[in-house]
């Protein structure tokens, strides 16, 4: 007796039909989730402003930088750019003693990612390595080479150009990996405050009109690199504890590297 061929009914064409179905959608999903976010072409800056992090490198150049600072200042720039993540900003500014509260912005970009951070399997490491020192290193020291050998300014308004960094709307507590890196004698000098006629005595700083303007760094991780003089004006370690007090009541995390 012939054996009767075996029938699908219409239940198997249909979750054959769904299972297809959902392995289309599935494939394209992961395609859409995979394509990279869309950028700036200046900057390679998320145009969803969803950056991962932002460091701010604050340069005080209103005394000369000694030719030999260069290495150092190249190393702190090194480790700070190859330290954010991919999509991550970088911005360079200066105290601006022609208007206190207006900082120069010389510089914004966004890492396109580094080699640490390459998949050696899907990835090229040696070509993005090349494409981030093009897009994003090389113009970032060479800005702020430019910056240290700047004349120097009247002026030193240190506190004024962080408390509006702090204001800026790419530093407000919903941007994730805020920090502030000072290249800086420290040496706060404005019409508000002024270490060379009140010492850096937190104390006085407290009742001058500058402390109205203080900052909210709740979050923000501070760095401060003193830069070497041959002679300072003050102890440096005063200077160091006013900047601390400073950045204690701001809410910032500080510490000192040097």
């Amino acid at each position: 007796m012939a054996r009767r061929r075996s029938t699908r009914g219409p239940w198997f064409w249909r979750g054959t039909i769904g299972a297809m179905l959902t392995g289309v959608f599935g494939l394209f999903a992961l395609v859409a989730f995979s394509q990279p976010p869309a950028v700036a072409p200046d900057t390679s800056c998320r145009l969803d402003h969803k950056d991962p992090a932002h460091t701010i490198l604050l340069i005080d150049q209103s005394d000369p930088f000694n030719p030999n600072d260069m290495d150092w200042v190249r190393e702190l720039v090194n480790d700070e750019a190859r330290s954010l993540p991919k999509f991550g900003k970088l911005s360079v500014m200066v105290p601006n003693a022609a208007d206190p509260y207006n900082p120069k912005v010389l510089y914004t970009s966004c890492s396109p990612g580094s080699a640490a951070a390459a998949n050696p399997i899907t990835q090229n490491p040696k070509m993005i390595e090349q494409a981030w020192q093009k897009k994003f290193y090389q113009p970032l020291v060479g800005t702020v080479e430019e910056a240290l050998m700047d004349k120097e300014q009247p002026s030193s308004p240190l506190s004024e150009a962080i408390y509006s960094i702090s204001d800026r709307a790419d530093f407000q507590p919903q941007q994730a990996g805020r920090r502030l890196v000072l290249v800086s004698d420290l040496m706060q000098h404005s019409g508000g405050f002024s270490f060379y006629k009140m010492g850096a005595d937190y104390d006085a700083y407290l009742d001058s009109e500058l402390a109205e303007t203080k900052p909210k760094l709740e979050g923000v991780d501070v760095v401060a690199r003193v830069v070497p003089r041959q002679i300072y004006d003050l102890p440096v370690a005063d200077v160091k504890g006013f900047w601390r007090a400073y950045f204690n009541d701001a809410g910032a995390t500080y510490g000192s590297v040097n």
